[in-house]
């Protein structure tokens, strides 16, 4: 079976951008069980390096699997990976940053609570500590600085995934560059965290692309053959800024299955993204 990347290595002005839950670790009795890690993390290897992204964001990974991926995919990519507990521990999220491309200038965790500065802090019902991890980036090729942000929302309240993006809508303000969210929404496009985001000019990179590499598949495949026009909770959201404007010329759902296998219970979702001279 063919497996060829739906996107993979672009250069400059281009920008590949990618975002995977990569779903944590859990115990299995049988390591060829769909969902145990080591039956699957040479997949999630396999996609990473193939489709090339210059910048991947990643959620709900345990520092076990932080470990072993970082151990293989340095010196090209350096992670910048957060947990989201008080003490830095349990379920991180972030980002695999290609510093031959980009060049990292500054990094912020927030939490997604009343509290943004306290982390490990819950708010409007949440199951677990919700963080948001942002980088400002500058384009080596290009210069253009913006800010990347990779979130895991809430899987339980839809008040606390609304108030969340009304957090990042004010960080993206706070920030004043182009920026790019990344991540896990647990709830489809056209949902009131995804309309919060676009009423403050966020485009949906998937309906903004001026070309599609794959079909329009749910983005929570559980193992299971893909549907199409299925729910998309994962999101690549970009807005401009004063003077440049986020043009859009690919986006993918990705189903691929390297050597046979599904990397995560979530597809990966990638866009091609252009910071232009508005």
């Amino acid at each position: 079976m063919s497996d060829s990347p739906l996107v993979g290595p672009r250069l400059a002005p281009d920008l590949h951008v990618l975002s995977l839950n990569v779903r944590r670790r859990v115990p299995h009795r049988r390591t060829d069980h769909p969902d145990a890690w080591t039956h699957r993390r040479g997949a999630v290897l396999e996609l990473l390096g193939s489709e090339s992204p210059h910048l991947a964001a990643l959620q709900e990974v345990l520092p076990d699997q932080e470990r072993w991926l970082t151990e293989r995919l340095q010196p090209r990519w350096t992670a910048v990976l957060r947990g989201r507990g008080r003490r830095g521990d349990g379920e991180h999220v972030g980002m695999l940053v290609d510093t031959d491309r980009l060049r990292i200038t500054g990094e912020h965790v927030r939490a997604l609570s009343r509290r943004p500065e306290r982390i490990g802090s819950r708010s409007w019902g949440t199951l677990f500590p919700r963080i948001a991890v942002g980088l400002q980036l500058e384009d080596r090729v290009t210069g253009t600085r913006f800010l990347a942000v990779s979130v895991h929302l809430d899987v339980a309240s839809p008040l606390a995934r609304r108030r969340s993006a009304e957090l990042l809508v004010r960080w993206a303000d706070e920030a004043g560059l182009p920026v790019v969210v990344l991540g896990d929404a647990n709830a489809p496009a056209g949902s009131a965290p995804h309309r919060v985001l676009t009423d403050a000019g966020f485009a949906d990179t998937w309906t903004a692309a001026a070309s599609h590499a794959s079909e329009q598949w749910g983005t929570h495949l559980g193992y299971r053959a893909p549907r199409r026009g299925g729910r998309r909770i994962d999101w690549i959201l970009a807005r401009g800024a004063d003077g440049v404007r986020a043009s859009v010329s690919a986006a993918a759902v990705s189903t691929r299955r390297p050597s046979g296998v599904w990397p995560s219970d979530h597809a990966a979702v990638q866009a091609v993204l252009r910071w232009e001279a508005a």
